[in-house]
């Protein structure tokens, strides 16, 4: 062999050894995307994740979630205090009064409204610089929605929470809880904190994995978690769900090996914060049917996830179905109103694809790990096929 067929004959094996690498890479990275509504459970998705397959929340990562526990307790006392005025059970003391004025100027409610005007105007300044730098490509966009969250809740005045919650007057709402009004102020993250307030208020509190599933805190930006699993590569993606920033959904499509979807089934009975007409449950109807049938996401299957089953339960017994789906003609029953909500995503589910369908509690470790193990078979098993195609 001459010269120059020796060298086409390396080419040849150089190609084919950087093809080969291409397909093992390929092989073995994953990513997935996880969206759906604000309060579905998909940063609580994330956490169990990093509870079976990450660093399992150490004493030194428990401790930096102290801030967002302590917040979900400021936020559980503003529903007792309202209760209190609601309910004219009066203060055991006027210091205890000026206190729950203190708190109410220190901690006041965080606005979702005020959040989303701030992400609103940041964004119109990110659009003015590209518009003024002409050389900004995609990619710098993806860059500026990879920012970790920065709002961050505010720092809370443990002093002042422990004076507080020690009021006879407050201690006596909270055991009328039953009365509340209206019966949805009081959530399963809201009640939890309140029947775990003692061990939080201590002096020598550190956040439980438990505690930390329970934390309500809105995802606003994008954020990116990797974990290794049985050899493969995962990169999962976080977006906001907020009605008003699903758009920037359509930058994170490229390259998805699969889309996690989270409905939170009470929603069925609930309202958007941002949209007080529009119901939850059918805004995530909504929202799946225009994802799964984005033609960037055309050969990319989806694997949903109903989630919040445990409020579901409760709630079915007391509301109907038909406060969402008013044509909805089933049982009255929690099997059979399950069983109208998955058919209702199914056929709006374009034909080409394999939908994959989870009933779950996610801040329920036991019930979750199991549900983790099938979500990774499936996956897996996508990855193989979609590889193959390549």
């Amino acid at each position: 062999m001459n010269k120059s067929g020796r060298a086409a004959l390396a080419r040849s094996r150089s190609i084919d050894h950087q093809i080969d690498e291409d397909r093992e890479r390929r092989q073995n990275e994953v990513q997935l995307l996880i969206l759906g509504s604000a309060g579905a459970g998909k940063s609580t998705f994330i956490k169990q994740l990093r509870l079976n397959y990450g660093d399992r929340f150490p004493d030194t990562a428990r401790q930096q979630f102290e801030q967002y526990v302590l917040y979900n307790v400021t936020c559980a006392l503003h529903v007792i205090l309202d209760q209190m005025d609601l309910m004219g059970i009066p203060y055991d003391s006027q210091r205890h009064q000026d206190e729950a004025m203190e708190f109410r100027q220190k901690h006041p409610r965080i606005s979702l409204d005020s959040i989303l005007r701030r992400c609103k105007e940041e964004e119109e300044e990110d659009l003015c610089e590209q518009q003024a730098v002409p050389s900004v490509t995609p990619d710098d966009c993806r860059q500026r929605l990879s920012i970790v969250d920065v709002y961050l809740p505010p720092v809370a005045d443990l002093s002042l929470l422990q004076r507080l919650w020690s009021d006879c007057g407050l201690q006596r709402c909270l055991a009328r809880r039953s009365e509340f009004r209206p019966r949805q102020v009081l959530s399963p993250s809201t009640n939890y904190f309140l029947d775990n307030m003692d061990r939080i208020l201590s002096g020598d509190y550190v956040p439980t994995v438990q505690d930390i599933l329970y934390i309500r805190w809105p995802t606003l930006c994008m954020q990116e978690h990797a974990f290794t699993i049985d050899h493969l590569h995962f990169k999962v993606i976080d977006v906001a769900g907020q009605k008003s920033l699903r758009k920037k959904w359509i930058h994170f499509f490229d390259g998805v090996t699969a889309v996690l979807f989270f409905v939170s089934l009470s929603g069925f009975e609930e309202t958007l914060e941002e949209e007080p007409t529009m119901n939850s449950l059918q805004d995530s109807l909504q929202a799946f049917h225009e994802v799964s049938h984005n033609p960037f996401l055309d050969k990319t299957n989806f694997i949903l996830f109903l989630n919040k089953k445990d409020i579901f339960l409760e709630r079915i017994k007391k509301a109907s179905l038909t406060t969402c789906f008013p044509d909805y003609k089933g049982p009255p029953t929690a099997e059979g109103s399950l069983s109208y909500i998955d058919q209702q995503f199914k056929q709006h589910t374009p034909h080409q694809k394999q939908l994959y369908v989870h009933q779950t509690c996610a801040v329920d470790p036991t019930h979750m790990k199991h549900v983790l193990t099938a979500v990774i078979d499936t996956v897996t098993d996508i990855n193989i096929r979609r590889t193959q195609l390549h």
